[in-house]
């Protein structure tokens, strides 16, 4: 359990967001299973194809191929980041307003951004 408020948990994972996402290569990012990266790369649409990540070769059988942690990665790029902080962010200055399950959902959000227990 915490001992924050929940309006200094969603402000703190809003910061967290805002802080990682600007020191990260800009997105959006896009997921390619053959480029001059190699083989399931994540590159940047912004700065003209920079590899950000490589998730390694394909096995075939394997359950979870290293194109759909690819194509997960690009999908949570840093430009993800902004619209999420200020969902959080709003949902800490309107909290005595909200009502129901949007406290829960951004709450959710918040720790998993932290990587808070719920």
């Amino acid at each position: 359990m915490s001992d924050q408020s929940p309006a200094t948990e969603l402000l703190a994972a809003a910061r967290l967001l805002r802080e990682t996402a600007v020191k990260a290569t800009p997105g959006p990012w896009t997921a390619e299973h053959s480029s001059w990266a190699g083989d399931n790369a994540v590159l940047s649409t912004v700065i003209g194809g920079h590899a950000v990540a490589v998730c390694g070769e394909e096995v075939r059988g394997v359950t979870l191929p290293a194109s759909a942690d690819a194509a997960w990665i690009a999908l949570m790029g840093p430009d993800k980041a902004e619209p999420l902080a200020t969902f959080l962010h709003h949902v800490a200055e309107t909290w005595v307003f909200q009502k129901g399950a949007i406290r829960g959902f951004a709450l959710a959000i918040a720790r998993a951004v932290t990587g808070r227990a719920a």
